[in-house]
């Protein structure tokens, strides 16, 4: 497997198996990213170009363009501006009446913003499946040769060799 190929080159196209691994590895470099206070912030931002490679040519395997990657990216900012929305309500609702700032105010809109936080991550889980299981087009296609599948034939039966031309009777 090219490793350069798979992360940083957006170009071409990938099989589901090399897509999985590209996934699995974007998900473990999130989560590292998690955990490293400051440099997880850099490590973030490379995995936007990492996931932007991965699943562009995943989708290009598909036959579509990887300007569709945008839409779970869409879909989470608008996610994101409502739940900033809500709440920017929640305060300001408290300070119209009164309330003091404190820590009950925010936890009574965290259910929402816990809902809204679920929300993106199904639609991120969703576009990752649909993306996976989607057949690859057979043959080139406009983004590309068909990528190669590393996969070996399986015998059943160990003991039973493929016939050779010359066994044939005749």
């Amino acid at each position: 497997m090219n490793w350069q190929f798979l992360f940083f080159d957006p170009n071409g196209r990938i099989a589901a198996r090399d897509y999985w691994i590209g996934v699995a590895i974007i998900i473990g470099g999130n989560v590292l990213a998690n955990i490293i206070p400051i440099l997880g912030g850099l490590l973030w931002l490379g995995l936007i170009w990492v996931g932007l490679c991965v699943y562009g040519k995943r989708l290009h395997d598909t036959g579509r363009s990887a300007a569709i990657h945008a839409i779970p990216w869409a879909v989470n900012f608008v996610i994101a501006i409502l739940a900033v929305m809500m709440l920017g309500g929640v305060i300001l609702s408290a300070v119209m009446s009164g309330e003091t700032l404190g820590p009950a105010l925010f936890l009574s809109a965290g259910g929402g913003l816990l809902s809204l936080g679920g929300l993106g991550t199904l639609v991120w889980v969703g576009y990752t499946l649909w993306l996976g299981m989607a057949p690859g087009e057979s043959g080139d296609n406009q983004y590309g040769p068909a990528p190669a599948v590393d996969i070996e034939p399986v015998m059943t039966d160990p003991q039973q060799a493929p016939a050779d031309e010359d066994d044939t009777p005749g």
